[in-house]
């Protein structure tokens, strides 16, 4: 029996969840020949890739797309997965149709709720793919407008990197967060803070709680994660000596979680109504504790008080954080039985994938 092909497209670098899904999809026995974006991307100053995206115009979308072409002629595989891209041409993606694949469209993202993520290119090609894949349950209703066959595959975690890992106790805190910047998030944190537990935050767009600086390119990315309304910039005398204002990932994301006897699962309410997250997973798999926020799909993938805990406001979270931090025996064993959820459960991406790979016939 030959082994079948597919041609992976995301931003294949480590630590991205797109080369983690690329990365389970090869352990289903599959060929799989991945075109990485993101290094093409890169070669774009901050400013170049803002107005490329906006435009829909320059060197690198016009390289991103021959890229794909030529992998796609060259492997000549049966499905073509894009993960998490918006800058693919509907001549590219008609004449890889020419080719005999099948099309699949997957984003961990909101597509339809975020209009920072269309693009015009990408509306136009929806048409010829074959199947879209989303873990945002409130979109399945815009994807199946679009008359092609919807699957909904909650998104997951990295059975090869999110492990519990070996720290320092001395490095511990109380609570932790990994995400980007928001209101609410440093709201939340600052409470948290002021109540006199040990904090650490881990994130994206935190820089100007620490120095207070403005800048042009932080105003026009705090309107967007504020859903476009102005911030006050200015420094948070709580927050600025626990925050590592960038991005981590791979091994030192999940020595992070480790840290962090419990874990905060924040959504992006403001934005979209999110029902859960990559971290809602992440956090139980790397043994900490998972807080999360009250939502019906939070509920669903762990057991209230037993694998995990909840809030509904801010009252609530500060006295679970309380309470959890006085009792450490209860929050040890909901952080045992959470990453014991995710292990027999099904969460990984490896287990998350079967139904999709399932659907289109490779395994």
């Amino acid at each position: 029996m030959s082994v079948p092909k597919l041609l992976y497209i995301g931003h294949l670098e480590p630590g991205q969840t797109s080369l983690m899904r690329m990365r389970a999809l090869e352990r289903h026995n599959i060929n799989v020949l991945g075109v990485n974006a993101r290094e093409l991307l890169n070669r774009q100053n901050w400013l170049e890739r803002r107005i490329s995206s906006s435009l829909e115009v320059g060197p690198v979308i016009r390289q991103l797309n021959r890229a794909v072409c030529d992998a796609a002629q060259e492997l000549r595989p049966s499905v073509i997965w894009f993960d998490k891209q918006e800058l693919i041409r509907p001549s590219t993606a008609r004449r890889l149709k020419d080719l005999g694949a099948t099309l699949v469209y997957y984003t961990p993202d909101p597509y339809f709720a975020q209009p920072w993520k269309q693009t015009r290119m990408m509306s136009s090609s929806m048409q010829y793919f074959d199947l879209f894949i989303t873990p945002k349950s409130y979109e399945l209703d815009e994807y199946a407008k679009l008359g092609k066959q919807v699957l909904y595959m909650p998104l997951g975690f990295c059975d090869q990197i999110h492990t519990p890992r070996q720290v320092p106790e001395a490095s511990r805190v109380d609570v932790g967060f990994i995400g980007s910047w928001e209101p609410r998030r440093e709201h939340f944190m600052t409470q948290i803070v002021e109540q006199g537990s040990t904090a650490h935050i881990w994130g994206y767009g935190w820089d100007h709680v620490v120095d207070g600086r403005w800048s042009l390119r932080r105003e026009a990315r705090l309107r967007r994660l504020n859903n476009g309304r102005a911030t006050t910039i200015q420094i948070n005398a709580h927050l600025a000596d626990i925050i590592t204002s960038h991005e981590i990932y791979g091994d030192t994301y999940a020595e992070c979680l480790s840290r962090s006897r419990i874990s905060l699962g924040l959504l992006r309410t403001t934005l979209y109504p999110d029902q859960h997250t990559t971290r809602t997973f992440e956090i139980p798999a790397c043994g900490s504790m998972l807080l999360a926020e009250r939502t019906d799909e939070h509920k669903s993938f762990f057991e209230e008080g037993r694998e995990a805990d909840f809030f509904s406001s801010d009252e609530e979270m500060i006295d679970k954080v309380r309470f959890y931090s006085n009792n450490p025996e209860a929050r040890d064993r909901i952080a045992r039985n959470g990453r014991e959820r995710c292990l027999n459960s099904g969460y990984s991406y490896f287990e998350r994938l079967k139904p999709a790979l399932s659907h289109l016939g490779l395994i």
